[in-house]
């Protein structure tokens, strides 16, 4: 991921952030998980929420979602926006970075992803 992560770094695909913290775990116990469907579809929602964070007024992927297991939801508008900010870098950049198969490949599949509502990291 480094490799990708580096070339996206320089054509400005992605941009520095600190992630907001995941929810604490509110259950006691497992008993206490299955008891109550209201509080556990709460925490499945807050849970989700803070895997798919951006910062509000940045463009493109944060790059936390790119730097550990997450679990992160990279969604369709964040990678929209990477291969937006790709295609506006230099086309000398382009060049240069095409000429390695597997940047070529990622690419390929960030714009395929889009067809499918986005990716996880996990």
């Amino acid at each position: 991921m480094a490799f990708c992560r580096n070339r996206m770094r320089r054509t400005g695909m992605t941009y520095q952030a600190t992630p907001q913290p995941f929810p604490d775990w509110p259950f006691d116990d497992i008993d206490d998980w299955r008891s109550d469907q209201s509080r556990r579809n709460a925490y499945n929602q807050a849970e989700r929420a803070a895997s798919a964070q951006t910062v509000a007024g940045m463009v493109g992927i944060p790059e936390f979602k790119l730097t550990s297991n997450g679990p992160w939801l990279v969604g369709t508008r964040e990678i929209e926006q990477a291969l937006t900010l790709y295609q506006a870098s230099s086309p000398s950049l382009h060049a240069e970075l095409e000429r390695d198969d597997l940047w070529v490949t990622w690419l390929d599949w960030l714009r395929q992803t889009v067809n499918h509502g986005g990716f996880t990291v996990g």
